[in-house]
């Protein structure tokens, strides 16, 4: 197996699980019982029967999960795999995860977000790290295991933010703003004979292979940045576009690109595009969306193609709360050319 291969093969995993966690993990949602309530009030002070998402350490989904995120195999030929595209359309099975939802809603009312239970990405992976620990028999191998478990762990760190995130299962300090897993719970040390997936060809080939030196992974930043925005509806952190005229959409007999202020001109450097920062010319479908260069002020054209729907409509209803701000961003786009172009006394002047 070539590290390209293995490589993808964590794509692949990391993206099942990621659209499929609460399919996979909602079954395991649990609420107290009345006799466990009433011992959890008595030794706790609990208002209300707690509720969680109980994955033991005996429970069989975690060899699935194991085998799913660390075989060999490609990930259509895990047990996992094939277990979840069976029950995705059993009715009783589907039911279970309507509860689990249910008491996830429960659960979460009134709470601030931060505290939400969440079934997603972390809930699979944090209980297979509880599980690969509690392995006692061939370490080497076990360490081995927990290198790859850190690429799925960086995978899911990574923020559209430009700050490079290198913790893997261990959350170091520099991370420390990134989501943390649950502190492990003390379970019975497995079997020495119990060692879980053994070690082969995609452990081997992602354990030993060389990490880049600035975020200590085997994915460049720029990958995880491609899987990250397939599932956020966000612009890239670090897009750029060049401070110029736009080009003719169709070419008329009318000019029908923006007329910009006359003592404005683009300079032609690049800046990067900002959701925030663009705004809307209301009375133009065709070069609807703009910013203004930070660089000279001139009003630069972001072409409607690089926009999805939800990025559109996200500048669109913000901009509408203000039926002015066209207007003020034209008299600023004005006002920062001149005073760029103003020498220091005139600069001093308009500040008196």
């Amino acid at each position: 197996m070539t590290l390209n291969n293995a490589k993808q093969e964590i794509i692949n995993r990391y993206k099942y699980i990621y659209e499929n966690a609460d399919l996979i993990l909602a079954p395991y949602m649990c609420e107290e019982t009345p006799e466990e309530f009433k011992i959890s009030k008595e030794k706790y002070g609990y208002d209300k029967p707690l509720i969680n998402l109980k994955i033991n350490y005996q429970d069989n989904i975690n060899k699935l999960f194991e085998e799913f995120l660390l075989s060999e195999k490609p990930f259509k030929e895990t047990e996992l795999y094939k277990y979840i595209e069976r029950k995705r359309f059993d009715r009783k099975y589907l039911e279970k995860v309507k509860k689990g939802i249910e008491l996830v809603q429960k659960a979460n009312e009134g709470k601030n977000p931060i505290m939400h239970i969440k079934l997603n990405f972390w809930g699979v992976l944090g209980s297979v790290e509880r599980y690969i620990d509690e392995q006692s028999g061939d370490l080497n191998n076990k360490n081995n295991k927990i290198k790859v478990l850190d690429e799925y762990f960086r995978l899911g760190r990574y923020k559209n933010n430009g700050k490079i995130y290198t913790s893997g299962v261990k959350l170091d300090l520099h991370d420390c703003d990134s989501l943390i897993i649950p502190k492990k719970t003390k379970e019975p040390k497995r079997d020495k004979n119990d060692v879980g997936i053994k070690k082969n060809a995609f452990i081997n080939v992602i354990a030993n292979a060389p990490r880049y030196e600035y975020n200590s992974s085997i994915f460049t930043e720029r990958e995880k940045q491609e899987i990250y925005l397939e599932y956020h509806d966000e612009l890239p952190h670090d897009l750029e576009i060049n401070c110029a005229i736009e080009e003719e959409y169709i070419k008329t007999m009318i000019e029908t690109r923006l007329k910009r202020p006359e003592n404005t001109k683009p300079c032609g450097d690049n800046f990067i595009i900002r959701e925030n920062e663009i705004f809307v010319n209301p009375d133009d479908k065709l070069y609807r969306y703009y910013q203004i260069c930070p660089n000279c002020g001139f009003i630069v054209n972001i072409p409607k193609e690089i926009l999805s729907y939800g990025l559109k409509k996200r500048i669109e209803d913000r901009c509408n709360k203000d039926d002015k701000l066209f207007r003020k961003m034209y008299l600023y786009s004005e006002l920062f050319s001149l005073d760029k172009n103003s020498t220091k006394d005139q600069k001093k002047l308009l500040k008196k």
